[in-house]
């Protein structure tokens, strides 16, 4: 690309003046959604690259709040973000976006102010409709956590196919070959994702995949939990390990099966993710999945910033890897 194409070349390869052409390129107020396209489409096709000094980047920072069995870790996502965000040099805001808001299509307070910002980083899943009103006011987008295959976008998260596999692999090695798993429906893209690293890994290693050891518990947890739980549990052909979605129904699963009489990890192993808090403080401690917090955020920032100093590279989904985690809730069958 040639740097030395400037906005005036740009306003006068369109006729029309040089503010109005900075306002569409930094997703400013004051111009129409079509002449903002026509401005980018211009500009990248006559080589025009954004240049800006870290300090100069202004940040607005989304965030929604999580399903409740994603809340343990949630606090150290947004607190990541914040310190990338300082890392970098960039100026910020953050701003809370709760499910009403998205319903009635309100922009963000700091938006509404008119406040300009080269980009926005978004916490959690957000409505399409709803990314799609804020694109027309900031052009860079990157979703961290919240990935869907319906955002053509950047994306930093978590890569549970890999995880599911690591979990499944380390059960087959201490002798588990009746493998189960619970999931949330709520997160149900991210339990293909685990199952299908759970079913690889079983194939893998010529172990049956017997379904009926795959729970999707309704989203009222309080409802539904333990009556679900407890069908797989009292099964004639019960797993002998059972995979987690996440610490937090690993943790009322123990509280379960200890109502019950049965032990952890002498009956039936259990495995999680996120390494939160309360994975080290259950009795027994949870063997679970450390998600690479910190290093997720500043992959996530880092994303952004690239994607504000070139605005037609290609998007990019980044997978972070976890680490396994190794404690007491799973017996050596060998």
């Amino acid at each position: 690309m040639n740097n030395k194409i400037t906005i005036s070349n740009i306003a006068e390869a369109l006729d029309i003046s040089p503010i109005s052409v900075s306002r569409a390129l930094s997703g400013q107020s004051g111009v129409s959604k079509e002449l903002r396209d026509t401005v980018l489409t211009k500009a990248k096709e006559m080589g025009y690259v954004k240049c800006k000094s870290k300090n100069e980047y202004s940040i607005l920072v989304l965030y929604k709040r999580p399903y409740i069995q994603d809340n343990s870790n949630f606090t150290y996502m947004v607190q990541g973000i914040e310190r990338a965000l300082q890392m970098a040099g960039a100026d910020y805001d953050m701003e809370f976006v709760d499910k009403n808001i998205q319903e009635k299509m309100q922009l963000p307070y700091k938006l509404s102010k008119e406040r300009n910002f080269d980009g926005i980083i978004f916490i959690g899943k957000f409505n399409n409709a709803y990314v799609n009103l804020l694109k027309e006011k900031v052009n860079n987008h990157l979703f961290y956590t919240g990935y869907s295959p319906a955002y053509d976008c950047d994306s930093v998260w978590f890569n549970f196919n890999n995880g599911g596999y690591k979990q499944c692999e380390y059960l087959i090695k201490k002798g588990h070959t009746d493998i189960g798993f619970i999931g949330s429906s709520s997160t149900l893209f991210r339990n293909k994702e685990k199952v299908l690293g759970i079913i690889s890994a079983l194939e893998d290693y010529g172990v049956p995949v017997k379904n009926q050891f795959f729970l999707h518990i309704e989203d009222n947890f309080d409802l539904n939990f333990d009556t679900e739980a407890m069908q797989l549990i009292n099964s004639d052909n019960r797993p002998s390990a059972i995979i987690c979605q996440w610490d937090f129904i690993a943790v009322k699963l123990i509280k379960l099966l200890y109502k019950q009489g049965i032990r952890i990890p002498e009956d039936i192993s259990i495995i999680s993710s996120g390494n939160t808090d309360m994975s080290s403080l259950t009795l027994p401690s949870l063997t679970t999945l450390d998600l690479n917090i910190e290093y997720s955020c500043e992959a996530a920032v880092n994303l952004l910033l690239k994607r504000i100093d070139n605005p037609y590279k290609p998007y990019e989904n980044i997978t972070i890897n976890s680490i396994l985690i190794e404690r007491d809730s799973v017996k050596d069958l060998k």
